[in-house]
C-alpha cells in the first residue's frame, strides 16, 4: 500500500450518515459498469484531505476491506449548502484502459503582447471536456496567452495543446478566449485642408 492509496472501510450500519461524519468519516458510494450493485464504504476525513480529493481530477487507487483494489474517479462530491462540509462522495470504478469522459480545467499561463499593448483579455471557457484513458487523466490543460500576438485575437478549443491520446468533446471551433484590441483612431489635422 502506498501513501497515495485510499483506504475504504466498511460502512457501520448502526450509524446514520450524520453520526459517521461526526466521527470523522465520509460516506462514499462506488458505481461502475462491471458492478452489479453500487458499493458503500466510508473513508477517513484525514484521507480526503491528505489525497486532495477535491483539488484535482485524478484516478485513485483504493483498497477495500477484503483486499480488493479499485481504480476510482470522483464523479461528484456532495457538500452542505451552508458549511460546505463534505456529505458524500460518489466514485466511478474504472479500468486503466477505460475511456472516460471528464471535464478538465484550462489554466491560462504567460502573457499576451496584445494585452501588454493595451488590449483586453476575455476568458470564455475555463474547462474543456475530454475523452481520455483512465490511467492518464491530466490535472489540467495549459494554454499560453503568448498565442495572442499579431493578427491572432481569437483562440478556439482546437488551439489547445491536447495530447494525441486525448479526444476533445464538443466543437473545436468554440471560442475559449479572445483579445479585444482598440482600433487606432486617426484624427485628421484641420489645417491640412
Amino acid at each position: 500500500m502506498s501513501e497515495s492509496d485510499l483506504i475504504l472501510k466498511p460502512k457501520e450500519n448502526t450509524l446514520n450518515p450524520r453520526q459517521l461524519r461526526k466521527s470523522g468519516l465520509i460516506p462514499v458510494t462506488i458505481y461502475g459498469k462491471n458492478l452489479e450493485n453500487s458499493l458503500s464504504y466510508v473513508i477517513e476525513h484525514a484521507d480526503y484531505k491528505r489525497l486532495g480529493l477535491s483539488k484535482a481530477i485524478q484516478t485513485i487507487k483504493a483498497k477495500a476491506p477484503k483486499k480488493e483494489v479499485h481504480l476510482l474517479i470522483i464523479k461528484s462530491i456532495e457538500r452542505d449548502a451552508v458549511s460546505e462540509a463534505v456529505l458524500n462522495i460518489q466514485f466511478q470504478k474504472v479500468s486503466p484502459e477505460d475511456l472516460v469522459k471528464i471535464v478538465i480545467p484550462i489554466v491560462y499561463t504567460g502573457s499576451s503582447p496584445l494585452v501588454q499593448a493595451g488590449g483586453s483579455l476575455f476568458i470564455n471557457k475555463k474547462n474543456v471536456e475530454l475523452l481520455c484513458p483512465a490511467q492518464s487523466i491530466p490535472a489540467n490543460i495549459q494554454f499560453d496567452l503568448g498565442f495572442f500576438a499579431g493578427e491572432k485575437t481569437i483562440a478556439h478549443y482546437s488551439d489547445l495543446p491536447i495530447d494525441k491520446d486525448l479526444q476533445l468533446k464538443g466543437q473545436p471551433s468554440e471560442i475559449i478566449a479572445k483579445v479585444s484590441v482598440p482600433a487606432l483612431v486617426v484624427v485628421a489635422d484641420p489645417k491640412a485642408k
